[in-house]
């Protein structure tokens, strides 16, 4: 079980840009779970584990809502650190209950980066408060490229979060589970198992949730994780 080190710099890398995507640049779809999970799948050369925590991370994420001034969790980062480490520890791993272990250690690491990346989120934003009041600041002393410059930091802050958030959590969570997997790899695999129609149904009522409300872009994306979970599930690792 030894992770390629090329794919761990690309997941630490893709988790910064996830971070971007979800704060200052873009807001995009390139921050969801179900995203990451996939280009992860790609880089690792395990797509149906990356593809089974992803659809998991991605019904979660659309479950936490901005109620009020509550922050909701960052499921930015969260999804690219969960299927990284599911990656990790079921590199080259020879039995498929392996991978299941690994995937179902995966989830709850996704879900755990995701609550304890709250801090970081509103850090930033108390960054970027600071910075816009200087940006207001420096535009009425007639400074033209304050502007840009106030970007640029907001940008390098946010990558820079995200990258070493990413590569930190991913090394504990590993670290952390690797002998959990070794040793249990077989109730582990179990309990994904009877987890899944879980994610399934919960997975459907978000998606009826979403139509209702014609939230039509949400909808769609629910309908690509169901479809994508049905596929790991009668499909399998190939």
């Amino acid at each position: 079980m030894n992770p390629s080190v090329p794919a761990l710099v690309g997941t630490v890398l893709l988790g910064g840009i996830a971070a971007l995507d979800a704060t200052p640049v873009a807001q995009t779809l390139l921050s969801q779970p179900l995203v990451t999970s996939t280009v992860l799948g790609l880089i690792w050369g395990d797509w149906p584990t990356a593809l089974a925590v992803g659809v998991v991370l991605q019904i979660l994420a659309a479950s936490t809502l901005p109620v009020g001034s509550r922050t909701p969790e960052d499921y930015a980062t969260g999804g690219v650190i969960g299927t990284g480490v599911a990656l990790a520890l079921g590199a080259h791993a020879p039995f498929e209950q392996w991978r299941d272990a690994a995937a179902l250690v995966g989830v709850f690491a996704g879900m755990i980066a995701a609550t304890l990346g709250v801090p970081l989120i509103k850090y930033q934003r108390r960054r970027n408060e600071g910075l816009s009041r200087w940006c207001e600041d420096a535009l009425r002393a007639g400074d033209e490229g304050a502007l840009g410059r106030a970007n640029a930091a907001a940008v390098a802050l946010a990558f820079g979060i995200g990258v070493a958030f990413c590569a930190i959590a991913i090394a504990v969570f590993t670290l952390a589970a690797r002998g959990l997997v070794e040793h249990e790899s077989l109730r582990l695999s179990r309990a994904w198992t009877l987890a899944q129609p879980l994610w399934l149904g919960f997975g459907f009522a978000q998606l009826l949730h979403a139509f209702i409300q014609r939230r039509l872009t949400r909808a769609g994306v629910f309908a690509a994780a169901m479809i994508g979970a049905w596929l790991s599930l009668v499909m399998g690792t190939p």
